[in-house]
């Protein structure tokens, strides 16, 4: 690891003025455009944090509806049941 380093400071010491300055540059271009893509994605984050907050609140509305749905038919049934039973329709007195 410490002879790396030293081969790198040895690069650094041979280049010339416009080569570190060329390497300079391109460093900072990269910066910047990795600046604006960890922008971007962290917008992209966002949004999609708020479209799963929306989709999450419409499912549990959509589950609540379900059960709600679902008690009104063991409701009816039930009613259902009872008419079935207690109907005199069909008894003669």
């Amino acid at each position: 690891m410490k002879q790396k380093i030293i081969n790198i400071f040895k690069k650094i010491f041979k280049m010339t003025k416009q080569e570190t300055e060329q390497q300079l540059a391109d460093a900072i271009a990269v910066a910047q455009r990795l600046g604006a893509e960890n922008k971007q994605l962290k917008q992209t984050n966002s949004d999609l944090q708020a479209a799963n907050i929306s989709l999450t609140g419409e499912l549990n509305s959509a589950i609540e509806r379900v059960r709600y749905l679902a008690e009104q038919i063991r409701m009816k049934e039930a009613q259902q049941q009872a008419t079935n039973k207690f109907n005199d329709n069909d008894r003669s007195y």
